[in-house]
């Protein structure tokens, strides 16, 4: 009886699981294992927050999750399953607030980019997914690699009906701006999983 109530408290934390961002690179120092990631994440037309999202005064963490993307990443391409959110598969996720260019940590890997979620009402658990299907290749001698702005567009019944991947460099300097200091970024733009 213990080990099945034990199994059964297991499965429930695994639902739970909580994404597990990648950690931003504010330092601009990196491990051997590790390459600073900058792009940034678009959506046309953008999310109006006061017509299409839904805010609670009690909602811990709302703001986090109203205001970004959640793009799950790996080593592997895995297409996240859409029809419920799944914790597990976005313990290495690139968060990022829509339309403003983003500076990460990540493995020096191939990294995929297995689809992503956003929030229009938290307690609702009302969700916007987005199509993977996008990888970028890190040079060996790369700190730090751009892989341009993936861009969503989507029609009136929030369906995507377009997914770009647009060489939008000026990004570069206003991400490294916001870090304070200066680093050489090699291009690694996105390309599709065939």
């Amino acid at each position: 009886m213990k080990k099945a109530l034990l199994l059964v408290l297991c499965l429930a934390l695994q639902a739970c699981a909580l994404p597990r961002p990648l950690p931003p690179a504010t330092d601009l120092k990196t491990q051997a294992s590790e390459v600073i990631v900058i792009g940034k994440i678009e959506l046309v037309p953008p999310i109006n927050g006061e017509f299409e999202q839904r805010r609670y005064w009690n909602v811990i963490g709302e703001e986090r999750m109203l205001n970004h993307v959640l793009m799950a990443t790996g080593g592997e391409y895995r297409p996240v399953k859409i029809s419920a959110f799944d914790g597990w598969e976005f313990r290495n996720s690139l968060e990022a607030e829509w339309g403003v260019p983003f500076m990460v940590k990540a493995p020096r890997q191939r990294t995929f980019l297995n689809g992503a979620v956003t929030y229009l009402d938290v307690r609702h658990q009302e969700q916007l997914w987005f199509p993977g299907g996008y990888y970028f290749d890190v040079p060996d001698d790369a700190r730090a690699v751009y892989i341009g702005t993936l861009r969503y567009h989507r029609n009136d019944f929030n369906r995507i009906t377009r997914v770009e991947v647009v060489d939008e460099r000026k990004d570069i300097a206003a991400a490294l701006k916001t870090a304070g200091g200066s680093l050489q970024v090699r291009p690694a733009l996105l390309k599709r999983v065939r």
